[in-house]
């Protein structure tokens, strides 16, 4: 039990000392970096997927996603986004349009009601998995509510998982449960990290 404390209060601690650092970013700052991460993304031979992407709609403090949802749709690229129908839930569903983005009743944006479809797990072909902080073998520190974790172990979609993160939010340790899920692929500003070579 102790071990499992401890291991909750220094996840706690990184993911505020990370959210500190994001939130101190200008707007300026964020979007430029944010479009040098979406294009080294793009770059990505398993970014090529002809099957559906999985992203979400990013956070003020995040990478931003917007303009890459845009290009992608634009482009005719399948894009599906979380969407939450209960407390721990978690569900894929298709977005045709930014425009079709709402609030949901948990504060998050997902695709409203009226054209909202589900996406089949295993018709997923790319997984943008979110998150504070990552090692480079693909260890994952969340928000804290598990829902990617729960949708990845339960579902296991057969698509390589990606994240996007800044530079800084790439540390040597993270400390993990036997429920963490690992991302394969790191992208940042700078570099791309292939965590799968570390497995």
């Amino acid at each position: 039990m102790n071990k499992n404390i401890n291991i909750t209060e220094e996840k706690k601690s990184l993911r505020e000392s990370m959210r500190a650092k994001r939130k101190n970013l200008s707007q300026r700052e964020r979007e430029s970096l944010s479009g040098k991460i979406t294009a080294n993304l793009s770059r990505e031979p398993f970014f090529q997927t002809k099957e559906t992407t999985l992203l979400y709609a990013s956070t003020p403090e995040e990478v931003q996603l917007y303009d890459l949802m845009k290009f992608m749709l634009s482009m005719g690229r399948k894009i599906a986004i979380p969407f939450i129908p209960e407390r721990g839930k978690m569900l894929a569903v298709e977005l045709l349009s930014v425009a079709d983005l709402t609030e949901d009743k948990f504060g998050i944006l997902t695709v409203r009601e009226d054209k909202r479809k589900v996406v089949a797990p295993e018709n997923l072909g790319l997984l943008i998995v979110p998150g504070v902080a990552f090692a480079k073998d693909g260890r994952r520190l969340g928000m804290g509510g598990g829902y990617y974790d729960r949708f990845l172990s339960e579902n296991r979609p057969p698509a390589p998982r990606a994240a996007l993160a800044f530079d800084f939010q790439i540390t040597d340790d993270i400390p993990i449960e036997d429920n963490d899920e690992k991302v394969d692929y790191i992208i940042t500003e700078s570099r791309s990290i292939s965590a799968t070579e570390r497995s």
